[in-house]
């Protein structure tokens, strides 16, 4: 079973990957896409470019189904911009999986500077154990799709291209009128946008320990 099949079964419908407002003009202009941190030129790294605690350069950090809140929370508290304050969650086609090499972790990557990576598919499973390696618990009623440590990451090879990218989550209107404007510039019509303020903060995992799932709206 390929690890693509293995998420789909698991109900699994995209992968996640968040960036600054900034970086979508570098995104989104070229057919590279989402870039390893390796590959970005140094005047356009983040602060989740730069700081790294897995060592794993060559790989872009994804989530499964939903981001990974908690480290966006971190990155923003960091973050010295004070113009360009705000971030956008990208969903990532599952085919991606087909097409890169990949690595996965049922924890955050960077624990104990990449210990718990894996890339053997057949240790899979262990993203949805309970308990996790870190002695993570999930419930009866927790949708299939989400990794029982809501901090589950894959990390694709080298890139992401754009034509993977099939939605952006943003926080309120405003966002999204922004991110409307980009994708206008430059002529791309096959990106859905969603005002989802529940994906972008913490609320998300509450709510998909009830069997339900945060509130999208396509705008």
């Amino acid at each position: 079973m390929t690890a693509h099949d293995f998420f789909k079964e698991r109900g699994v419908t995209r992968l996640c990957h968040f960036t600054k407002l900034k970086m979508l003009t570098h995104i989104l202009s070229s057919n590279e896409g989402i870039l390893a941190s390796d590959s970005i030129r140094s005047d356009v790294k983040t602060v989740t470019d730069i700081n790294r605690y897995d060592g794993e350069l060559e790989y872009v950090c994804c989530s499964i189904e939903y981001p990974n809140s908690w480290f966006l929370s971190k990155a923003q508290q960091r973050d010295t911009d004070q113009i360009f304050r705000d971030w956008v969650v990208l969903y990532i086609d599952l085919r991606i999986l087909d097409n890169r090499d990949a690595k996965f972790c049922a924890c955050n990557a960077g624990k104990e500077r990449g210990k718990y990576l894996f890339s053997d598919l057949d240790k899979l499973f262990t993203l949805y154990s309970s308990p996790t390696v870190l002695g993570r618990y999930r419930n009866s009623c927790m949708l299939r799709c989400c990794p029982t440590d809501d901090q589950a990451e894959v990390l694709i090879k080298d890139s992401i291209p754009r034509n993977y990218i099939t939605g952006i989550a943003v926080v309120n209107d405003n966002v999204a009128a922004r991110v409307s404007a980009i994708l206008t510039t430059y002529y791309i019509f096959d990106k859905q946008i969603f005002i989802a303020p529940d994906v972008l903060n913490t609320n998300w995992s509450k709510i998909v320990r009830t069997g339900r799932r945060p509130k999208e709206i396509l705008y």
